[in-house]
């Protein structure tokens, strides 16, 4: 009897073979993820939690709008690919004032129309600068061109006592969002889980400003799931509170006191919904988390600068993996002995 077998199959039989001694491959190979993008390290404040040690002393660089859109096209259909790009930094405002031109705008469209959602996260220090006026505009101009996108485009905005002025400035931002016609603004209001009187105190703030209306609501979805919000100004923006980030010790945060230790942080690139992030900088690395995965990472450069093929870097994220859970392994059995 003649058995014929294909690379593919080839493949999938050396995969499931080293997944029974590195299940960590199988894990990275098999599940859904999340994309985030860094788009700059550079941010004007100097946060004493942040994970990226971003602030005004890095490079005013930003990860080339063309990159992002092509990782967008190469990732958009991928049945794993849990439909959700995450635009963040350093601060990603900043590319309006020393960036590409409609940087942010046209990436946002580009995600969009790729059927994906899309989560910009910002401070919000740019509202203290000349550059508000604009970017307030943008964010309104996308709403009124895909209304029918609500709940698969927001802005997250953070709520707690890390980032500078921030109960001011996203109040700031709230009432000037509000003023949008035709067209509906999801907010994510986002804090950490041993904050939450920051967050209530925050939502008191809004509900005794005299500008602004709050009504309870919710945003209907195709599953017949719906997504409690807070409606303000018959809907012109929906906020979505939650207080349930956790802290953890990576980047500056391992300063703090109330930082959790993780005993494995390359392992922690799973999210609270189970999906996987995978992130890509502006310095060439493709990560698997956020802080916590850096271990676990490869490159999206090739040496000439141009893209790699995002099959290529999966391929390559799992490697990584495997690698790092023997040396995991080896770390762990070294302290067994020492004791």
């Amino acid at each position: 009897m003649c058995y014929k077998y294909s690379m593919s199959n080839i493949t999938n039989i050396f995969n499931n073979a080293v997944d029974k001694i590195l299940p960590i491959g199988g894990v990275v190979r098999n599940f859904k993820y999340a994309v985030v993008f860094k788009t700059t390290h550079w941010c004007w404040y100097n946060c004493p939690h942040c994970c990226e040690n971003a602030g005004a002393h890095r490079p005013r660089e930003f990860m080339p709008e063309g990159v992002i859109k092509y990782y967008i096209d190469q990732v958009a259909n991928d049945p794993l690919f849990c439909q959700d790009f995450v635009l963040t930094g350093g601060e990603i405002m900043a590319s309006y004032k020393f960036g590409p031109e409609n940087y942010v705008p046209n990436i946002m469209r580009h995600a969009i129309e790729s059927g994906a959602g899309v989560d910009i996260k910002t401070n919000g220090a740019w509202v203290r600068t000349p550059l508000k006026k604009q970017i307030i505009k943008d964010f309104k101009d996308i709403a009124r061109q895909y209304p029918a996108h609500i709940s698969k485009y927001q802005i997250s905005l953070s709520v707690d006592t890390y980032h500078p002025n921030a109960i001011e400035n996203n109040h700031e931002i709230i009432r000037e969002l509000a003023k949008c016609k035709n067209g509906r603004i999801l907010v994510h209001l986002s804090g950490f889980n041993d904050q939450t009187d920051v967050m209530q105190g925050f939502l008191a703030k809004l509900a005794n400003d005299s500008r602004l209306n709050l009504v309870p609501a919710m945003i209907a979805r195709q599953n017949g799931n719906g997504i409690p919000v807070i409606a303000v100004n018959d809907g012109a923006v929906l906020l979505r509170p939650s207080a349930d980030a956790q802290l953890f010790d990576g980047g500056r945060a391992a300063n703090l006191p109330n930082a959790r230790h993780i005993r494995h942080p390359q392992f922690s690139f799973m999210m609270n919904d189970g999906t996987i992030l995978v992130a890509f900088d502006t310095m060439g690395f493709v990560t698997l988390g956020e802080n916590s995965g850096r271990k676990i990472h490869t490159t999206w450069r090739n040496p000439d600068g141009t893209p790699r093929p995002f099959v290529d870097i999966k391929r390559d994220l799992i490697k990584s993996a495997r690698y790092e859970e023997i040396r995991q392994r080896m770390i762990d059995t070294k302290r067994i002995f020492i004791k």
